[in-house]
């Protein structure tokens, strides 16, 4: 699946912005235009992790094909004196699975970070919105 051609955010040309200490320090335009910065700055980061979710949940199904692949089979040809436990820790212990469970772990890290950007990110809007509506508020009552 070509994910770059599903309409992912590509990443803003512009660096994100960093709020100030004193966000009541900028002004009306500094404001609208860090709104803008951080709103395409949540497009990219909710993008990418979608795209993680998606990597991650390949790789868990791969992993999952090869766990049952091999289940199939080692009990296909265990004795009767073979036991399950056995079969599960040779399955365990077998390089592909191993290797396709540190690939789901490192998706799954990769899908917790654009978690966390995006959380970020979206409470640095959230406030920068409050800030706009305060202001707003503020000119209505003064009209």
């Amino acid at each position: 699946m070509q994910l770059d051609k599903l309409g992912l955010v590509p990443e803003p040309r512009y660096e994100n912005a960093k709020l100030p200490y004193d966000i009541t320090d900028l002004s009306s335009d500094q404001l609208a235009e860090m709104f803008t910065i951080l709103t395409s700055w949540a497009d990219f980061f909710a993008s990418k992790l979608t795209k993680a979710q998606i990597d991650e949940k390949s790789a868990e199904s791969k992993l999952e094909y090869e766990v049952a692949k091999l289940t199939v089979e080692l009990l296909g040809k265990a004795t009767k004196t073979d036991k399950v436990t056995l079969v599960k820790a040779q399955i365990a212990i077998d390089p592909t699975v191993v290797d396709l469970k540190e690939k789901l772990s490192e998706k799954y890290a990769q899908r917790k970070v654009w978690e966390l950007l995006l959380t970020n990110q979206e409470r640095d809007i959230t406030l920068v919105s409050r800030e706009i509506t305060r202001r707003t508020s503020e000119r209505r009552r003064e009209v």
